[in-house]
């Protein structure tokens, strides 16, 4: 997008300094006691053949006319050649697809806004037949995990089954119960 004047914005880092690239602004909360409080983040994997779409309806509609960002937000592409698909997360199954990353801090009065912003942009992305991937959903169903996971379903199954077999870990996700 950087075809677009002063759409892009470059900035050249270390891998440290990358891998690390949200600790400067959890500092800077801690420092004025904000740290301690609701973070709704919402952290998305955006097929690259959809990229556009997602500008449009959420930068370009929803995040402007909310007009309540309060954080970062990260935006970049990524590989799909470069996950281990033996990982259980679950990302977009076309080889380029964009992080999309809403880094939100809220008062304790005022989270439920950023919270009703990310089911707005999710319901954008269900209406709009984008078909991305949450990274750290919280989904309340099986069947809205089965859908998350796809094809990986079986095997995020089977392997639960083999290094949980009491269930004991992880019941408040609501996967297997």
């Amino acid at each position: 997008m950087g075809h677009i004047p002063g759409f892009m914005f470059k900035k050249d880092v270390s891998y440290m300094e990358f891998l690390n690239r949200v600790r400067p602004g959890e500092l800077r909360l801690q420092a004025q006691g904000l740290w301690d409080v609701p973070h709704p983040w919402l952290n998305l994997f955006i097929p690259k053949s959809h990229i556009f779409d997602f500008n449009d309806g959420i930068f370009r509609n929803i995040v402007l006319r909310n007009n309540i960002t309060a954080g970062i937000v990260l935006v970049y592409p990524m590989n799909r050649n470069k996950w281990d698909d033996r990982m259980s997360a679950s990302i977009p199954d076309e080889e380029v697809f964009y992080t999309v990353g809403f880094l939100q801090s809220s008062g304790f009065d005022d989270w439920q806004h950023f919270d009703q912003q990310n089911k707005q942009v999710l319901q954008y992305c269900k209406d709009a037949g984008i078909s991305i991937k949450q990274y750290l959903p919280h989904y309340r169903t099986k069947e809205d995990w089965a859908r998350h996971f796809g094809s990986k379903w079986r095997t995020f199954r089977e392997r639960k089954t083999q290094f949980d077999p009491k269930m004991i870990l992880s019941p408040g996700q609501m996967i297997f119960n």
